[in-house]
């Protein structure tokens, strides 16, 4: 499959993926609600400590001022996009589930960049955090 196609189709699985997709609630984050998490986390983004990576997850950019309820907020956000990027390969008819799921990934990435504010941190695909 030519990679445009797959990219069209993860792109449009992870639109589906995201409709159908029930909310995905790990241990360590049972505390905080959906809404709780986006709300923990545009805090954290604004403060410069979390951010968008090119993965499409969120990564830790200020160590020294993460807290519990962040990770928490962290890992139900991150734990319900990776099973929104799974479901987008399955979609798509990827082959390689991995390869796949990192490609929805990095194409959400992609589609969320433009909507990064001004003043947020983002890590770019070579692994460097940068300031909008």
């Amino acid at each position: 499959m030519r990679k445009s196609t797959l990219m069209a189709l993860i792109g449009a699985g992870l639109a589906a993926a995201a409709l159908a997709a029930p909310a995905v609630v790990s241990a360590a984050s049972a505390a905080v609600t959906r809404q709780d998490a986006r709300t923990i986390i545009n805090q954290a983004k604004t403060a410069g400590i979390v951010g968008e990576m090119a993965d499409g997850y969120l990564g830790v950019r200020v160590e020294a001022q993460m807290t519990a309820q962040i990770r928490a907020a962290m890992a139900e956000i991150n734990g319900g996009r990776a099973e929104l990027y799974r479901q987008a390969a399955v979609a798509a008819g990827a082959g390689d589930i991995a390869t796949g799921t990192a490609a929805a990934g990095a194409s959400s990435f992609q589609q969320r960049f433009g909507s990064i504010p001004a003043g947020q941190w983002y890590r770019d695909s070579g692994g460097v955090w940068r300031q909008k």
